[in-house]
C-alpha cells in the first residue's frame, strides 16, 4: 500500500478547500487517472464516469493520498457544510468504491477507518518516467536556423501537431471499447426429485444475479417467462415475446457426492442450440456454481468477465440455507419472510463478512410484515442498518442498494442507489419497480417514472405489477404509449384473465367505464390473487369512487390507520360522526398519523361545516405554523403534504377569522407553489396541485386554462389509484365552488359529468 507521509498542516488546509470540479487539475492514483472537470477516470480495465458528489469525494480523498477524511471533513468539503444522513455518504461511498473497481480492481480502494472516516490506498503505482526534454527549448532550437522571414511555418507545423494529437487523445476510446448489450431468458430452473423446491427457486435466483454481474448482461427469470413455459410455448418463442436475445436452459441434480448443473443456450432468431455445459461440485461447494456458469455463458458469448467467486466469504453449508431464504423471500409469503429472516440472521452471525447474506436480509427485514405504524418504522429503520452494513463490506450488493433506494428520504440517494442497482442488474423487475416508484415520488427533482415502468413491460409483461405502465403513461397525457403497453402486454398474455384486464385498461382509457369493469369482473373470475389486486381490486375501487357508487365487491384495500369501514365513507364523500372517529384515534392529535384520510377528509370537514373539528385537531397536533412545517419536512414529501394540507387550513382558518395564521400558510403554500410551477413537467399531478392553489387565490384565467387541460390525460377516467381529491373538482369540494361556475369550465366538465351518469346507469342495469 502506498505509504505516503501526511504533512498535519497541509491536511488541515485541504480540508478547509471546497472541491470545485470546474477547475480542479487532473491527477493520477497509482495506474488510474483521474480527470474531474469531465467526471472520468481511467485505469488498466477500464474507463467510468462519476456523479458530480462521488467524483468530489475523490478529489477530496485524494487530497493527500493517503489522509483520513472524517464524515464531517467529507460533508465540509463535498457538500458545502449541509446536513447530509449517514445513507447519502454511504451511497456516495458505495458508487465510488465500485466506480473504482472497475477501472482499477483492487489498486485503488477506499478503506473505512472503524469509527474515524475513510481513506485512499493506492497500490501498483508505475514507474517514474524517464525525463522527456521540454517541446519549448526544442522549438527554439529550430527556430535559430530557419530565416526570420520563415519562421511562421514553424508556428503552423507545431499547431497542426498539437491538433492531431488532441484528435487522437480525445478521440481515442478510453479504456475498453463498449460491447454490445444482451438480453437473455433464463428459463425456471428444472431439478430433480431430491432437490428442494425453494431451495431450486433460490439457486435460479443466484444464478440470474451472478449472469447480470459477471457478464454485464440483462438476464430475467420473470413470472412471464414461467407462464409462457407452463403453456408449452416453445423456448425461441418465448425469448421472442420477451424481446431477448438468448434462451437458458437448465438442470440441477443434487447427489450424495457430487451436484450436477447443466444448461444449454437457445439463440433466438435461429432457433438453434447456441452451446451446452455441465457443471459438477462437491455438494458442500455449491456455491461456486453460479459464478462458474455465468462465466462458461459470458465466454461463450464473447463478452469479458467481471468479478470473482464468493470463495471464503460463506461456507458450503451455510451457502445452501441462503439459498432457501431467497427461495422463500421470492414467494412474498408473509410467513416464509419471516423464515428467510430468521434463516438470514443465522447465516450472518456466522459468516460476518458475506456481504449478499446481508443483503438479502436487509431486504427480508423490510418485507417483513407489520401493521402497526411504529413497528413498520422500526423494521425499516432495522433495514436500512443492515443493508449499509451490507455495502460497507461489497458495495455492489443489489438488494442492500434496492433496499436503501426505496427508503431514501432524498432523490439523489434515491435514484443513485436504485439507479445503481439496475444498472449491475437490469432484469431486476422489482428493482425495475422499487426504481419507478421512487422517480414518482421524486418527480420534483427530475424523477422518470415512465422509463422503469416501460421496460417493466419489455422484460416482464405479465407480472401484474408491470401492468401499471399504462396507468403512468397516462399521467404523463401520452395516451397513446398508454395504448401500446397495453398492446404489448396483449401480444404476450396466454390467459383469458390477463387478455380481459389488459382489453378493460384500454376501455378505461377510451372513457368506456361500464366495458372496463364489466370486463375487469369477468377477467377477475378465472385471475390469481396477485392478478386481481393489480387488475381488479384498485382500479375498480376507484372508478366506483369517481361514479359515486358504494363498495359493492367487499374489497379490502390495504390502509394506514384508518379502517377500510372509514375511508369508504370518506372516499363517497361521507364524513363519519365525531364519535366514530374518536373510536378509531382519528381525532385530536391522532388525527395526523393517516395522511390518507386527512388528504380525503380536509375538504368534508368544509363541505359539511364542521371546520370547528378541523381547527380543533390542528390545535391538539401542532403548537403553531413552524411546528406544522417540521411535520410537513418529517413525512419526507413536504412539497406534496404542503399543498394537501394548506389549501383547506387557510380557507377553515379564515372562515375561523384567524387571518394571521391563515396568511402563514399561504406563504409556506407560495413557496411550495413555485417549486410545483418551475418543474420542467408535463404531469397531471402539477395540474391538479396548481389548480387547487388557483382556485385558492382566485387566478381564474390560471384555472380555466388548467382545467381546459385535464382531458388530455383521459381525466378522470385513466386514474387508477385510490386518490379522490383528485375528482374533488367534480365533487362538493368548497374550494372549486366559484372555478365550477367559470363558463369555460362548465364546458369541460359538464360533459365529463353527463358520461359517469351514463356509465353508472349502465353499470347498475347490467348489475355489476
Amino acid at each position: 500500500m502506498n505509504d505516503q507521509r501526511v504533512n498535519p498542516e497541509e491536511m488541515l488546509n485541504a480540508r478547509a478547500r471546497q472541491i470545485d470540479l470546474a477547475h480542479h487539475g487532473d491527477f493520477d492514483l497509482g495506474k488510474v487517472s483521474v480527470q474531474p472537470s469531465l467526471r472520468r477516470i481511467n485505469g488498466p480495465a477500464g474507463s467510468a464516469m462519476l456523479e458530480p458528489k462521488v467524483m468530489q469525494v475523490l478529489a477530496a480523498l485524494a487530497d493527500p493520498v493517503g489522509s483520513i477524511m472524517s464524515r464531517d471533513d467529507l460533508i465540509e468539503r463535498c457538500w458545502d457544510g449541509r446536513i447530509v444522513g449517514d445513507t447519502s455518504i454511504n451511497r456516495v461511498i458505495s458508487l465510488l468504491r465500485s466506480g473504482l473497481k472497475e477501472v482499477a480492481g483492487d489498486s485503488v480502494v477506499v478503506e473505512n477507518v472503524p469509527k474515524v472516516g475513510y481513506r485512499l490506498l493506492v497500490t501498483d503505482i508505475p514507474d517514474a518516467p524517464a525525463p522527456v526534454r521540454q517541446p519549448e527549448a526544442v522549438g527554439a532550437n529550430v527556430a535559430d536556423h530557419l530565416p526570420k522571414d520563415r519562421r511562421w511555418l514553424l508556428g503552423v507545423g507545431a499547431l497542426a501537431l498539437t491538433l492531431l494529437l488532441a484528435a487522437f487523445f480525445l478521440l481515442r476510446p478510453a479504456g475498453q471499447a463498449p460491447i454490445e448489450d444482451v438480453r437473455i431468458v433464463m428459463l425456471p430452473l428444472e431439478s430433480g426429485e431430491a432437490v428442494d423446491p425453494i431451495y431450486a427457486s433460490g439457486l435460479e435466483a443466484e444464478l440470474r444475479g451472478a449472469f447480470a454481474k459477471v457478464g454485464a448482461m440483462e438476464v430475467t427469470t420473470s413470472e412471464s417467462a414461467q407462464m409462457l413455459l407452463d403453456e408449452g410455448i416453445a423456448p425461441a418463442e418465448i425469448g421472442s415475446r420477451l424481446d431477448a436475445q438468448f434462451v437458458w436452459i437448465g438442470n440441477f441434480e443434487a447427489g450424495v457426492e457430487q451436484s450436477t448443473l447443466s444448461f444449454r443456450m437457445i439463440d433466438v432468431a435461429s432457433g438453434n442450440e447456441l452451446f451446452s455445459e455441465t457443471l459438477q461440485s462437491a455438494p458442500d461447494e455449491a456455491e461456486y456454481l453460479p459464478f462458474r456458469a455465468a462465466r462458461a455463458v459470458t465466454t461463450a458469448l464473447n463478452r469479458p468477465v467481471r468479478g470473482q467467486e464468493i470463495r471464503g466469504t460463506v461456507s458450503g453449508a451455510d451457502f445452501r440455507l441462503y439459498l432457501v431464504a431467497i427461495g422463500l423471500l421470492k414467494t412474498r409469503d408473509g410467513e416464509k419472510i419471516n423464515a428467510a429472516l430468521e434463516i438470514l440472521q443465522q447465516i450472518t452471525t456466522r459468516n460476518p463478512d458475506f456481504a449478499y447474506g446481508w443483503g438479502a436480509l436487509s431486504k427480508a427485514q423490510f418485507l417483513k410484515l407489520e401493521m402497526d405504524p411504529e413497528k413498520r418504522a422500526a423494521n425499516t429503520a432495522k433495514a436500512i442498518e443492515i443493508a449499509n452494513h451490507a455495502i460497507e463490506i461489497e458495495a455492489d450488493s443489489v438488494e442492500a442498494l434496492k433496499v436503501l433506494g426505496i427508503t431514501a428520504k432524498d432523490a439523489d440517494t434515491a435514484s443513485g442507489f436504485l439507479g445503481r442497482a439496475v444498472e449491475l442488474d437490469p432484469g431486476d423487475t422489482e428493482a425495475w419497480f422499487w426504481h419507478s416508484v421512487t422517480q414518482l415520488r421524486f418527480i420534483l427533482e427530475g424523477g422518470d417514472p415512465l422509463s422503469g415502468a416501460i421496460h417493466m413491460i419489455r422484460i416482464d409483461p405479465l407480472w401484474p405489477a408491470s401492468w401499471t405502465g399504462s396507468g403512468i403513461a397516462a399521467q404523463f397525457g401520452k395516451l397513446e404509449v398508454a395504448k401500446e403497453l397495453e398492446a404489448k402486454i396483449l401480444a404476450a398474455a396466454i390467459t383469458p384473465s390477463q387478455r380481459l384486464f389488459a382489453e378493460a385498461r384500454l376501455a378505461r382509457l377510451e372513457g368506456d367505464l361500464s366495458t372496463s369493469l364489466r370486463k375487469a369482473r369477468e377477467a377477475s373470475r378465472s385471475a390469481s390473487e396477485t392478478e386481481r389486486m393489480w387488475g381488479f381490486n384498485l382500479q375498480n375501487r376507484f372508478l366506483r369512487i369517481l361514479l359515486g357508487m358504494p363498495n359493492v365487491d367487499g374489497i379490502a384495500i390495504p390502509r394506514q390507520k384508518a379502517p377500510a369501514s372509514i375511508m369508504d365513507e370518506v372516499d363517497l364523500e361521507v364524513l363519519p360522526a365525531r364519535g366514530r372517529l374518536s373510536d378509531f384515534d382519528l381525532t385530536g392529535a391522532g388525527m395526523w398519523d393517516d395522511l390518507n384520510y386527512v388528504r380525503g377528509a380536509l375538504p368534508l370537514y368544509l363541505q359539511y361545516d364542521r371546520e370547528g373539528e378541523l381547527l380543533s385537531d390542528y390545535d391538539a397536533r401542532f403548537s403553531g405554523h413552524a411546528d406544522f412545517l417540521e411535520f410537513a419536512e418529517q413525512s419526507g414529501e413536504p412539497e406534496r403534504v404542503i399543498p394537501d394540507i394548506s389549501v383547506y387550513m387557510v380557507l377553515a382558518l379564515r372562515r375561523a377569522g384567524r387571518e394571521m395564521e391563515a396568511a402563514q400558510h399561504l406563504a409556506s403554500l407560495e413557496k411550495v407553489m413555485t417549486r410545483w410551477r418551475d418543474a420542467d413537467l408535463d404531469w397531471i399531478e402539477q395540474k391538479m396541485v396548481l389548480l387547487e392553489y388557483a382556485a385558492l387565490i382566485g387566478d381564474e384565467a390560471a384555472a380555466v386554462e388548467l382545467v381546459e387541460s385535464l382531458p388530455r390525460y383521459g381525466w378522470p377516467y385513466t386514474i387508477s389509484k385510490i386518490d379522490p381529491t383528485i375528482i374533488n373538482l367534480l365533487r362538493g369540494d368548497p374550494l372549486f365552488d366559484k372555478v365550477r361556475n367559470l363558463p369555460e369550465v362548465r364546458a369541460v366538465i359538464e360533459p365529463i359529468n353527463a358520461r359517469l351518469k351514463a356509465e353508472r346507469s349502465e353499470i347498475e342495469a347490467l348489475e355489476l
